[in-house]
Parts: structure tokens; sequence; C-alpha cells
């Protein structure tokens, strides 16, 4: 193994690692694969997606706007996002 190819080695699993810390139902496994990691990983965005079009949903139902959930694409780049009071909840736990 070369160098290069060594350095690249430890620093996907140094990533490998960190995804693992934050995801909720990795963190607490002692031992996990990288493919593990990663499907969790998809599983974790895709459930947090769902939760971000439910809330846009619940929002849109609230309002008197009625804005059209066809805009969600749009308002993924506004940085009003980032200052979402209520908090997405955790899912870590939940099958």
């Amino acid at each position: 193994m070369t160098r290069n190819s060594a350095t690249k080695a430890n620093m996907t699993k140094m990533e490998l690692k960190k995804l693992k810390s934050i995801l909720p139902t990795l963190k607490q496994k002692p031992t996990s694969t990288p493919m593990e990691i990663v499907l969790e990983t998809i599983r974790y965005i895709r459930q947090l997606e769902d939760q971000l079009i439910d809330r846009f949903q619940f929002d849109a139902s609230n309002s008197t706007s009625q804005s059209s959930l066809s805009d969600v694409s749009t308002l993924s780049n506004d940085s009003s996002l980032l200052s979402i009071s209520t908090p997405l909840q955790d899912i870590g736990n939940s099958n």
C-alpha cells in the first residue's frame, strides 16, 4: 500500500467514524461495517427529509397563503430554513 492510498484509507475510516457518531441508531453500537454506516446514513437522511416534508405540509395547511409543496426544492436553498424554531425529532429509535 502506498503512502497516498494509506492516507486515503485513514481519511475514509475517520469520515465513517464521524458519520457513525452522529447516527442515533449506530452511535452506541460497538462495531459497524462501512456498508451499515452508509445504509443507515441514507435511511436517516430520508427520515429527516420526510419530517421536513410533513412540516411543510402542516405549515401549508395552517397558513392563509396556502403555498405549494412543489416549491419545496426552491425552499431547500432558502437560508431561513436554517432557523427553524421547532427542532427535528430524534428518529434514531423508531423502526
